[in-house]
């Protein structure tokens, strides 16, 4: 019997995007290019919150380990009426310390529900919250401080105390709060406490909050500043990511979108798809998140998620697989996701029942294994799979595949979202190149960045004409799908951490033994990417790997920590202008660590 033609995706998108739809397309400015976008959906995420939080009621909102030093087996629940109420209160507090539309406030943390709260009364406000990666050193910590210049700082313990280590060192920082007690880490650290579960304002204050009565919010919308994340860049030092309230969105309604788009490949017609698309849950799903929210997939994508579907977030305090598991298991979760290498690990692990039932899963951040699609399909029939691609200065999501067309194409990194233009081109001569040529990949569309905050020179250098230069080099296929080759900027990504090759050298490098340096990636099945060092020593001197890596390990952040080092008896390779050769340096360490492996498994 003769299978039916399956729609293209210009069909379903022409059909989806019809003229007076809930997916319609209209003409917009962003970053001074003409571009399209959603004309339904929400426009700024303080109407996000003011709508998700007060219908969520008393229904469970997150699950979460008590602060710490309390045990983590140890968990609370906080529903949505309680998230509510205490984002009202900060959003007064924080009123009363300046805190304006507009304003840049810090929020510095792992996953929590105070993180959330936070996040919540800032965008009450009109304000901006900084996510700043709270497992940074301390000199990017103080830079990503210094070159957003928040006017309030609100932290965890941990990152409280690393605020009071690297006090000295900030310039037109605000005033700096922990929500959680830290005495039990640093007893002389200074930073005042603020308990956010019995932060109290007046009704007329909280009132004020909610109808925006003395907020200034007259002109405030989808083009007003909306949220700061920071990227790895080449120069080893993060980047202030600053996107407008419209880009920073977008991800809830093309989320849905890609659910009618979804419905129609495997057969449903138009209006049905789209019913499906934007019907809301028959029940609360439950999902665990194990990314942390400073990164853009989950403060952005997971976050206004929970808020807008009414979901019901598990949070973890580390990741470890093991609780993971456990969590997936005690809660019932049925969504998980993230980067890759967290739900291989999570299905692969021996304490998940061979029963439990995933609803769904949406990875991205990290290459996915081949097989992945597949495994999933297996042993989860029903299960929605799919894989998006994106990063920090697209605003996560920017292409995707779902269902039987990732299991088909499991390498592949989907399509472009129907305002994305994805161009390949030239590196060098930057023409555009023919279908199925690997070139570099630019990226246009209204969830792009508006700039690099502070950084005239990076923000030229990547957003050229509005097309963001990802730094990715791959191809579109004859049918418009994007795949990922390899990487033109000189970053690794392990487990979706970007990390900054220079980040590592230059901490390489403060060993005085150390002649050169060159920071490449190594492959891992389980996280994508690891950390590999290659270098050569000054005359007379000696040094074996692991001495190379115990001098580095306190010098970077856990992820940035090399798995492998090559000391070079000879001079590393160079071109004829002098510069490292990265691409051969590669391929060598490449090999010594397979053979690393294979002698480890002997």
């Amino acid at each position: 019997m003769t299978q039916p033609r399956k729609p293209s995706i210009e069909e379903c998108d022409a059909a989806i995007t019809r003229k007076g739809g809930p997916f319609e397309l209209e003409t917009i400015m962003h970053n001074g290019v003409q571009e399209k976008f959603w004309v339904q959906g929400l426009k700024t995420m303080r109407e996000l919150v003011l709508d998700g939080l007060p219908r969520g009621g008393d229904a469970v909102m997150v699950n979460a380990p008590v602060p710490e030093p309390g045990p983590k087996e140890e968990r609370i629940d906080t529903t949505f009426a309680q998230v509510w109420a205490r984002s009202l209160a900060l959003a007064v507090w924080l009123r009363a310390r300046g805190v304006r539309k507009g304003s840049f406030v810090a929020i510095i943390g792992y996953n929590s529900v105070e993180w959330i709260v936070s996040w919540c009364a800032i965008e009450l406000l009109g304000a901006v919250p900084v996510m700043v990666n709270a497992a940074l050193q301390p000199e990017p910590f103080a830079h990503c401080l210094n070159i957003t210049n928040p006017v309030v700082v609100l932290c965890d313990a941990p990152s409280a105390v690393m605020c009071g280590r690297v006090a000295p060192r900030l310039k037109n920082v605000g005033p700096i709060f922990s929500f959680n007690e830290h005495a039990w880490l640093d007893k002389s650290c200074k930073v005042p406490v603020i308990d956010l579960t019995t932060l109290k304002a007046a009704k007329e204050d909280t009132d004020d909050i909610v109808s925006g009565n003395g907020l200034g919010l007259h002109d405030f919308g989808p083009e007003s500043d909306g949220v700061i994340f920071f990227t790895s860049g080449t120069t080893g030092f993060p980047k202030a990511v600053l996107s407008n309230q419209r880009a920073a969105l977008h991800n809830l309604h093309s989320g849905k979108f890609l659910m009618a788009r979804t419905a129609m490949r495997m057969g449903a017609p138009a209006d049905m798809a789209i019913q499906f698309a934007m019907a809301p849950p028959e029940k609360q799903s439950v999902a665990l998140l194990c990314i942390p929210l400073f990164h853009a997939t989950a403060g952005e994508g997971w976050l206004q998620k929970l808020i807008h579907m009414n979901q019901k977030l598990v949070l973890l305090r580390r990741w470890n697989v093991a609780d993971a598991v456990k969590a997936c298991v005690d809660y019932q979760c049925g969504v998980i996701g993230g980067v890759p290498a967290v739900v291989v690990a999570i299905i692969q692990h021996p304490d998940l029942p061979k029963d439990h039932k995933f609803e769904s899963t949406l990875n991205g951040g990290a290459a996915s294994p081949a097989r992945l699609a597949n495994d999933l399909r297996t042993r989860w029939p029903d299960m929605s799979i799919a894989v998006g691609w994106g990063m920090t200065e697209t605003n996560a999501l920017t292409t995707a595949i779902v269902g039987d067309d990732y299991v088909a194409r499991p390498k592949a990194a989907g399509w472009p979202m129907p305002f994305v233009d994805i161009k390949i081109v030239d590196p060098e001569t930057r023409k555009e190149l023919p279908r199925n040529t690997v070139g570099a990949i630019l990226s246009r569309g209204p969830n792009n960045m508006t700039c690099y905050y502070n950084n005239e020179k990076a923000t030229r250098e990547t957003l050229i004409n509005g097309y963001v230069d990802t730094g990715d080099a791959g191809y579109l296929d004859d049918e418009g799908v994007m795949y990922i080759s390899d990487r033109i900027k000189d970053i690794i990504i392990r487990g979706g951490e970007n990390i900054a090759s220079e980040e590592v050298e230059n901490a390489v490098y403060t060993d005085d033994r150390v002649a050169e340096a060159a920071a490449v990636p190594v492959p891992d099945d389980m996280l994508g990417e690891l950390v590999a060092v290659a270098v050569s020593l000054r005359k007379g001197c000696t040094a074996t790997p692991q001495q190379i890596q115990e001098h580095v390990h306190n010098r970077v952040r856990p992820h940035a920590r090399p798995a492998f080092v090559w000391v070079s008896d000879d001079l590393l390779p160079r071109n004829v202008n002098g510069k490292l050769v990265k691409t051969d340096i590669k391929k060598i360490v490449g090999e010594l660590y397979a053979k690393h492996l294979a002698r480890a498994k002997m």
